[in-house]
């Protein structure tokens, strides 16, 4: 049987407990053998201006999945260097795993704009994507993507609530659209918290926390 890797990109800065339990989540409801968090160099889409380099926010990343045997992390990205597409990490993910099954996980929020991912059709034809609810954003809005047109009430369903998965698929791609429990910390208000000197205490794991402290981020 082939192995069903979960994938889950993003700056992580820094990474938190939203992060780690949306992908606990997934690998449960998808039965994955593993997810693997890969930080990325320089994302194309994201401009923020007190982000430690890639090395830290993968040292973090370490730190935070320390334990877990089901997470893992790649430094892919890191490596490569320059801006981190996620079309060139799945094709070098699929020649490294040669009949795996690959599920890139994201928010709700990015796959509105897949259309403006670099060879975004080709991409989803190269791994399913597994698409996580966010606060303020509605599944029915995917429907100004041509293909989800057709789904409008499934999604209206999953915003409601009366449904936690749908899967929208055709011959070229494999969409899982998940409604999970909504965690209020962002990686925004944390680098907010440390600038002002207030606790982040149970936003993340410890270990990110001392690193933070010790290496004087976001201060």
């Amino acid at each position: 049987m082939s192995q069903k890797i979960g994938i889950i990109g993003g700056t992580f800065n820094p990474i938190h407990y939203g992060h780690l339990a949306a992908a606990e989540e997934v690998l449960d409801r998808l039965k994955l053998d593993h997810v693997v968090f890969i930080p990325s160099y320089l994302p194309p889409h994201k401009h923020e201006t007190d982000m430690p380099s890639a090395v830290q926010r993968l040292e973090m990343v370490r730190l935070a999945v320390y334990g877990n045997n089901r997470f893992k992390v790649s430094d892919i990205e890191v490596q490569r260097g320059g801006r981190s597409y996620t079309i060139d990490t799945i094709d070098a993910l699929i020649e490294q795993h040669p009949g795996a099954e690959l599920y890139f996980i994201t928010g709700l929020d990015s796959f509105l704009e897949i259309e403006t991912w670099r060879d975004w059709e080709r991409l989803l034809t190269r791994c399913s994507f597994v698409v996580l609810s966010r606060p303020g954003y509605a599944f029915a809005d995917l429907v100004r993507i041509a293909f989800m047109k057709e789904s409008l009430r499934d999604l209206a369903a999953l915003d409601r609530r009366e449904k936690e998965q749908i899967v929208v698929m055709s011959d070229a791609h494999r969409i899982y659209l998940e409604w999970i429990s909504l965690y209020d910390i962002s990686s925004t208000d944390i680098r907010m918290r440390v600038r002002q000197a207030r606790t982040i205490k149970y936003h993340l794991p410890e270990s990110v926390e001392r690193y933070i402290i010790e290496n004087k981020l976001y201060a």
